[in-house]
């Protein structure tokens, strides 16, 4: 919402006041009930209390409005349009009047986009609707400008309402093959090519289906025209012939030049300059072992040679010694967008060609002006650090000429590359800029700006650009979101490189004296941050960076708000995320995150989407393993959504295909070990483990896996040697990780006593993880509290559990509290339970329902139902206790388990055996710790066991209560008799014929 074209604060930009707004304005003049607005904004609110909030919020917008009069009506309350205008009541309302580019114009994007409130379910379903039907009304006069562009001979209009509505659908054949024919009709049979093929590869990534047959036909119709005419040489290599050697001198004074690098007479921003650029050698790699992942060469697409079509124009260079020998330089008059919010820029290499400052401030010019043309309405660019990632895609690796640039701007999707030089000038410094046409490699126009410092050259060279692309004048400096140091901006860009390189070290010392130059560049301590090497620091930066991000520009608010989001388990982060996946699509960023958090929110197969989306624009240097790599994370996520959605197979095909292409990472080969190891094919991930390198996987940590797939397998024995040897000679951590799994190979024994002597010797070994609240319990301490409820210490166990609620690390958000306080308390209602305590659980259901909606876990969302389902089964109304706990299930492998197990006990009783099987049985493919921790595996069997006899299933039945008999041997006493009535019922089965 804004007035006088700012956004507003105060009153107006809280989240409900904002919404009432929202729901009024979409009412129209017959306005909304009261009591609605009042059930739809706080749904949890007593009516009295409920409408007296209300009351206040109307009170603080009339104040804020400053007019009593902008909502009218008593029980039907309606908006005043006369005081405030709705941009999608004129949206619809151009559309009414047949005036669609005034509509086009007036959208600005999904309806509420990234606007979320917090426990008001039928507001958010209202939204989604909304945004849905706008969208469609979008979408469709998107297609009637075009086909009405068209009709009229429009071809370039039509090529730019067409693409804005394939940026909507990119996977709908049938908007593709319309982007095709209306750049066939502008004369750019090239780009229609390149959009089949952007839309071939998008088909195959995002759904691993065929292309359709009409796209594929139409392209290849182009393509034989095309093949017709001469062969022309690449985009790069156009960008880079436009490169001459080194001038010998500083540039020096010369007339203007005979004739003007711009392709439109009209322009009145004239070109004065053209130049040269020498290659300039650093080196950009991939870092640490993220994933970026080159795809196979079988699913490689070359990509379409472009032709140059040389007009030639006399030039007479201002200082450029080159052009004595050259004489001329040819420059292709290229047809230009005739709006620019249609196009892509990135800003390529800037090369310095001052002598008498030694230091290296070009790439700090680069970034300055990547970051100020990013504020810009009407065009998007892509980040620096996009660029400096792309790199490591063409060319080698220390590869940073211009046609490296221009060819990782073209994988960025950019229509145009900026790329310049920089000079002393009599004290000041000068900066020589060209606007490079990507498709064709001609120069669109060329600039010349001096300033005393980097800032305001980046200013004025912005300033320059912007004028010429014919957008928006931009207000304040570069400096006002980014920093007024010009060292630690410097710092801050070696950073930059160096992060991007892989070099981590490097790269924190860099982001760490930015920081320390400037303790409020938001940037420097975000980068700090993600370089940090430890929990602790990482999350202080991060905390920093967030407190700044208000002084960033919104691109780089948007990704530190996101980042900070996704560390701390922000129920913000998928608004966070799709609002900068949105607006800066060529980033890869919003796309992962929003994959992310559609996983952690159990909407698992929407996540593949987005998660995809990344692995296509991030597909790249899987043959570096310590590189940064989005695609590696992307893969990482969509393993865990196919594992979480119990589909196991999809998940081992999806891991398979990462440890192809990176044969040597860590993360893809413990994917696969654990994907093997969740289908019971525990000797398979085994072999795995006693092969694989220890530059792969560490021996210690090989020693704890191998450990727990032999305790998955019942081979005790094997798997106590491997965890005695790791406590015997392994350090501090090591220990305590194989204390950890020695505790749970006792508790699967039913040998509880040791189990938790085991785990208490794991605590002391523990000082704390992370800084706790005196008093209580870290995280750890889980198995502790899960081995006393087994013991049959309840009431010890809710303590323990209570006590790592009231936990509290150094850094935290209230999220990450409200996660680890639902989950503890769920586990204290367990043993509250088991203690008799049916009042304490009925107390704990409103506080885990209120902290389950702060965090920004899906599962800890569903919770409460879970503890309701506990209370109903104490009560004995199973009924309701299946309704309950069956809505706290949001994954049947992979969430809480114990839920799964109570569930299956509850069927049972209520007769229904089959239904119990297909609950408890995927609680068996999930890992022996985590989610899965808080019911033992030979309980499950030992369930399983009882509800495969009572469906008649005797052959199931007998192997699983072969393994409750085996495992529990030699138990504790408490736990015989049932291992006594496991093995008669074997025995019994068994006999059978």
């Amino acid at each position: 919402m804004s007035r006088d074209g700012r956004v507003v604060s105060g009153a107006l930009a809280q989240p409900r006041r904002l919404a009432v707004l929202a729901l009024l304005a979409r009412a129209g003049p017959a306005g909304a009930p009261r009591d609605k607005i009042v059930a739809t904004l706080w749904p949890d609110m007593e009516d009295e209390r409920g409408r007296h909030t209300f009351a206040q919020t109307l009170y603080a917008i009339r104040r804020e409005v400053g007019n009593d009069d902008i909502i009218e009506g008593m029980r039907e309350l309606r908006l005043n349009t006369e005081l405030l205008s709705v941009d999608v009541t004129e949206f619809e309302a151009a559309i009414g009047m047949h005036d669609l580019e005034r509509a086009a114009k007036a959208y600005e994007g999904p309806f509420l986009d990234g606007f979320h409130i917090p426990g008001a379910d039928e507001f958010e379903r209202w939204v989604d609707r909304e945004r849905s039907a706008v969208g469609r009304m979008y979408t469709q006069l998107l297609e009637q400008l075009g086909r009405e562009a068209s009709s009229s001979g429009k071809h370039d209009r039509a090529v730019h309402w067409w693409r804005t509505r394939a940026a909507h659908d990119p996977l709908e054949a049938r908007v593709a093959v319309a982007v095709m024919q209306s750049l066939v009709a502008s004369g750019d049979r090239l780009g229609a090519i390149q959009h089949a093929r952007i839309y071939e590869t998008l088909v195959e990534e995002e759904l691993s289906l065929p292309p359709d047959r009409e796209v594929v036909r139409y392209a290849a119709e182009l393509r034989r025209e095309q093949n017709a005419e001469a062969t022309r040489p690449s985009v790069a290599t156009a960008v880079a012939a436009l490169a001459d050697p080194a001038p010998v001198g500083p540039p020096r004074a010369t007339p203007e030049p005979a004739a003007s690098l711009t392709t439109d007479p009209q322009a009145a921003d004239k070109p004065r300059d053209a130049f040269w650029f020498p290659p300039a050698e650093f080196q950009i790699e991939p870092r640490r072992s993220g994933i970026t992942a080159e795809l196979p060469a079988e699913k490689r697409r070359d990509r379409p040679s472009i032709g140059r079509h040389w007009a030639v124009a006399a030039v007479a260079a201002l200082g450029i010694v080159a052009v004595a020998a050259l004489g001329a330089l040819a420059v292709r008059r290229a047809r230009l967008t005739s709006d620019p919010s249609a196009r892509t820029i990135a800003v390529g290499r800037i090369t310095d060609y001052r002598q008498r400052d030694p230091a290296a401030i070009a790439g700090s010019v680069t970034d300055l002006l990547a970051t100020n043309l990013g504020r810009a309405s009407g065009v998007r660019v892509v980040s620096t650090a996009r660029m400096y990632d792309l790199l490591r895609r063409v060319g080698t690796a220390g590869d940073s000429s211009s046609g490296a640039f221009a060819e990782a701007a073209q994988q960025a999707g950019a229509d145009e590359l900026v790329d310049g030089a920089l000079y002393d000038r009599d004290g000041r410094l000068r900066l020589d800029l060209r606007r490079i046409d990507l498709p064709s490699g001609a120069v669109r126009a060329a600039y010349s700006v001096e300033a005393p410092d980097i800032f305001s050259l980046a200013d004025s060279g912005t300033a320059r650009l912007i004028t010429g692309l014919g957008i928006a004048t931009l207000h304040g400096s570069v400096a006002d979101v980014t920093t007024r140091s010009a060292t630690a901006y410097r710092m801050y860009e070696q950073g930059l490189r160096a992060h991007f390189r892989g070099d981590v070290a490097v790269a924190r010392n860099f982001f760490e004296a930015a920081v320390a130059e400037d303790s409020l560049f938001a940037m420097a301590q975000y980068y700090a941050a993600l370089d940090a090497g430890n929990v602790i620091m990482e999350r202080r930066r991060l905390e920093r960076a967030r407190q700044l991000a208000s002084r960033a520009s919104d691109r780089e608010r948007l990704t530190i708000m996101a980042g900070w989001a996704n560390r701390m388990a922000l129920p913000s982060l998928r608004p966070i995320a799709e609002t900068l996946a949105t607006r800066y699509p060529a980033e890869v960023a919003g796309h992962l995150f929003a994959g992310i958090a559609l996983v952690e929110e159990g909407r698992h197969l929407e996540a593949l989407t987005p998660l995809r989306r990344v692995i296509a624009m991030d597909s790249l240097g899987l043959h570096r393993a310590a590189a940064v790599c989005s695609a590696c994370d992307a893969f990482r996520w969509t393993v865990s959504a196919f594992q979480l959605a119990d589909s196991l197979p999809a998940a081992e095909r999806v891991s398979r295909q990462w440890l192809r292409l990176q044969p040597d990472s860590r993360l893809a080969t413990e994917a696969l070990i654990e994907v093997l190891d969740a289908e019971g094919r525990g000797e398979a991930a085994d072999s795995m483990l006693r092969v694989v390198s220890p530059r792969v996987i560490e021996q210690k940590d090989a020693l704890n896996r191998r450990a727990a797939y032999l305790i998955r397998s019942g081979n005790y024995n094997a798997a106590e040697q491997l965890l005695a040897d790791v406590v015997a000679s392994g350090g501090q951590h090591d220990r305590i990780d194989a204390y950890w799994m020695l505790a749970i190979s006792l508790r699967q024994q039913g040998r509880l006593a040791a189990a938790l002597d085991t785990a208490r010797r794991m605590r002391a070994l523990t000082s704390t993880a992370g800084s706790v609240v005196p008093g209580t319990a870290p995280g750890i301490a889980s198995l502790e509290a899960q081995i006393l409820l087994e013991r049959g210490q309840p009431r010890e166990a809710a303590a323990l559990f209570d006590s790592i609620a009231r936990g509290r690390e150094e850094v935290e958000s209230g999220s990450t509290a409200a996660r680890r306080q639902t989950w503890n308390l769920a586990h204290s209602a367990s043993a509250r339970v088991a203690a008799g305590d049916t009042a304490g659980v009925a107390r704990l259901i409103d506080s885990v329902q209120s902290l389950g909606a702060v965090s920004g876990y899906g599962r800890d969302l569903q919770l409460h139902h879970y503890v309701r389902g506990l209370l109903f089964e104490a009560r004995h109304d199973d009924e309701r206790a299946a309704a309950e706990l069956q809505q706290s299930i949001v994954s049947r492998n992979f969430g809480h388990t114990r839920a799964n197990y109570e569930l299956g006990r509850v069927l049972m009783r209520l007769g229904r055996p089959a239904e119990a099987i297909a609950l408890v049985q995927p609680a068996l493919r999930g890992s022996l710790e985590a989610s899965n921790l808080y019911v033992s595996r030979t309980e499950l069997h030992e369930l399983l066991a009882q509800t495969w006899e009572a469906a008649s299933g005797r052959d199931s039945a007998v192997a699983h209560y072969r393994v409750v008999a085996d495992s529990w041997k030699g138990a504790d006493p408490m736990l015989q008799p049932r291992r006594l009535r496991a093995a008669e019922r074997l025995s019994a089965l068994s006999g059978r014929r």
